[in-house]
């Protein structure tokens, strides 16, 4: 389906180039809602395009193109649109989360086999993570000090 609706994209912003080409600048809106706003149109030359999506998220490209090459650009937009509304998806699922590394050890293994890994937790989370870590710090002070 998102194939579909790329192609779809694509062929339609093809076509607002190919039909304002001699505009120099022009902003039109897509069947499904997208604003497209193109400068730099002249003849067979295409400097930049925008394009913002029904809920705000904007990406461009501004290096150059020929009108025919416009269906390819439009479908990277199409992707990096995505890719950003994923991004942002992600933010917006991590605000207010704490990102901490946490490095796990095998006691009797060489140094050089630790992991590292990236958790997001919530600030309660890191609190029993902070309480957990000192009763074991603290359970190991006990175990040393017993031998």
């Amino acid at each position: 389906m998102d194939i579909d609706q790329r192609s779809a994209f694509a062929a339609e912003i093809s076509r607002m180039a190919k039909r304002y080409r001699n505009a120099g600048r022009t902003q039109a809106v897509t069947k499904h809602g997208y604003t497209v706003l193109f400068t730099g149109l002249g003849g067979n030359h295409v400097e930049a395009v925008t394009v913002t999506d029904p809920e705000g998220h904007q990406v461009r490209r501004a290096d150059g193109w020929k009108v025919s090459e416009t269906a390819e650009v439009a479908a990277f937009l199409w992707d990096e649109l995505k890719k950003s509304k994923a991004r942002g998806a992600e933010r917006e699922r991590l605000a207010g989360l704490k990102s901490v590394s946490i490095t796990s050890v095998d006691a009797i293994g060489p140094a050089w086999s630790k992991e590292a890994d990236r958790y997001h937790l919530t600030p309660e989370q890191l609190g029993q993570l902070h309480a957990l870590a000192e009763e074991m710090a603290s359970a190991n002070v006990t175990v040393t000090a017993a031998e």
